[in-house]
């Protein structure tokens, strides 16, 4: 296998707490080289990703046909679809028709949610609840981004919402590393507290790690670059609303807003300041209260939240 751990993470002028993946010891980085070798990469994401989980050509019927032979999958978009969050009257009990009933959104985070699953499953060792909360976090930052970026008309909502899905992708194998230090992890009030703990306790970061799974996973290039720059709006002048609403997104995953007021107290945080800046420097801060107060992102939200 070629070496794929060749970039460094300080050649980018991230301005943040985050130290870089050169400036660990030596031996260090042979250490977290050796877990992101023994995680591997999902068995069919980069074909999902290719070619049945984009919007212009999303067809329920041949997904369904692809996805039926996997029992648990199958389970686990039938269990979504019969959320109580629809209020269905009857069970459904066919997939094709609960991938109808999910929509777009919610059957693509959760193959690919699914996806990574079983590839989280081989890094023996992590802690179930750890596991579950770190995945809730990911789910709840991608409907957001999702719907916040369909209401500002960004091109590729899907991929957005991607990003939230993998941004913590590091954070499994800090878990798994550290499970007695991860209490304090979750318990950050917000992300530029996390990155801060991380670094102080572990020596890496969430950012660091997850880069470097991506690369090992052989991700598409545009998607390691996303990652790499998920948290740059926290911390420096960026301009770009895609990559806005997916740091911001990602930042309220583990503490999602349900209505306006939730809003006006994480803005207001000055540890915000700078992401706050970038959201209203791109016209995407004033359409958070619309799309918290829509009838799909609490929908979807919901069913994500069982």
């Amino acid at each position: 296998m070629s070496e794929v751990f060749d970039v460094a993470l300080d050649r980018d002028p991230l301005v943040g707490p985050d130290p870089t993946w050169e400036a660990l010891p030596e031996a260090t980085r042979r250490e977290w080289i050796s877990d992101i070798r023994n995680f591997p990469p999902p068995p069919m994401f980069l074909e999902l990703l290719d070619r049945d989980l984009h919007y212009e050509s999303f067809d329920t019927r041949k997904l369904s046909e692809k996805l039926v032979h996997d029992p648990v999958l199958a389970g686990r978009l039938i269990a979504r679809a019969n959320s109580a969050a629809f209020g269905l009257r009857q069970p459904i009990t066919s997939l094709s028709r609960a991938m109808v009933q999910l929509g777009f959104n919610l059957v693509r985070s959760t193959v690919l949610r699914f996806q990574v699953e079983v590839s989280v499953a081989e890094l023996k060792g992590l802690l179930r609840s750890q596991f579950l909360a770190i995945q809730r976090s990911t789910d709840q930052g991608a409907v957001l981004a999702y719907n916040w970026a369909n209401a500002l008309g960004l091109k590729d909502a899907a991929s957005i919402a991607t990003l939230c899905l993998l941004g913590r992708l590091g954070a499994f194998l800090l878990a798994r590393r550290y499970p007695d230090r991860m209490y304090d992890y979750f318990a950050a009030g917000h992300e530029p507290q996390r990155l801060d703990f991380e670094a102080t306790s572990f020596g890496a970061t969430t950012r660091s790690l997850t880069y470097k799974v991506a690369q090992h996973w052989r991700l598409p290039v545009r998607l390691q670059r996303g990652l790499f720059h998920l948290w740059t709006p926290l911390f420096a002048e960026y301009g770009d609303a895609a990559d806005c609403v997916a740091c911001a997104s990602f930042c309220l995953g583990f503490d999602p807003p349900h209505h306006r007021d939730d809003i006006q107290k994480w803005v207001e945080l000055d540890v915000h300041a700078r992401l706050r800046e970038n959201l209203e420097a791109c016209r995407a801060l004033k359409s958070l209260p619309d799309v918290v107060d829509s009838r799909s992102y609490q929908r979807e939200m919901a069913v994500v939240a069982e």
